[in-house]
């Protein structure tokens, strides 16, 4: 049992840190949904690392590194995806992140 206090205690820890950085982490994927469809993989890059760059300037809590894909979609939902016949690269599975996280198409 005492380990089991230890995992929980740790996964507590961890969830109050998600919970802290969770308006960063979300107002970046927020802005990677609504502005970043019709750019090309370098200028997507570009643009999440000038935006992180902002966030950190402004500093507003977010996770270091996040990336907004993991923010969007689960490596379940990625799997699932790439069965139905979505290519594998990493373009295709943003704009599948994209389309689903929208309530209307981009």
């Amino acid at each position: 049992l005492a380990d089991e206090n230890d995992r929980w205690t740790r996964s507590v820890g961890e969830l109050k840190d998600l919970s802290f950085k969770l308006i960063g982490n979300c107002l970046l994927a927020s802005a990677f949904v609504g502005y970043i469809s019709p750019f090309s993989s370098r200028l997507r890059a570009s643009l999440c690392d000038a935006w992180s760059a902002d966030l950190v300037d402004r500093q507003i809590p977010m996770t270091a590194k996040i990336d907004p894909l993991k923010v969007l979609a689960s490596d379940a939902d990625i799997a699932g995806w790439q069965n139905e016949g979505l290519p594998a690269d990493r373009v295709s599975t943003e704009n599948a992140s994209v389309l689903v996280s929208c309530s209307r198409w981009p």
